[in-house]
């Protein structure tokens, strides 16, 4: 599962509370970067693959879960029902 909205809100963290003065506010945003932690730099490495594949499969929004690089459910975040969903589209059971 990639989380590709984690580049954008790392972007709101790091710029959250930062001084008017943009001097100022770039000395700071540079020390809260040095403070990455691995966790966080293996969350931002997963966010920027999922990014990459997004591409790659020609998504136009999300959340959007793929199934077999073919068949993408759009919208929902329940990967129980949207595994549900590519279950009855691979078996041609239409829904009304």
């Amino acid at each position: 599962m990639y989380v590709i909205d984690r580049i954008d809100r790392l972007q709101q963290e790091l710029s959250n509370g930062l001084p008017a003065d943009p001097d100022t506010a770039k000395q700071v945003a540079l020390r809260h970067l040095q403070r990455v932690d691995a966790r966080l730099s293996g969350e931002l490495e997963t966010a920027a693959t999922g990014l990459v594949k997004a591409m790659q499969y020609g998504l136009d929004g999300h959340p959007a879960i793929v199934f077999d690089g073919k068949f993408v459910v759009y919208g929902m975040t329940d990967l129980v029902a949207a595994t549900e969903l590519y279950r009855e589209w691979r078996a041609g059971v239409r829904r009304p």
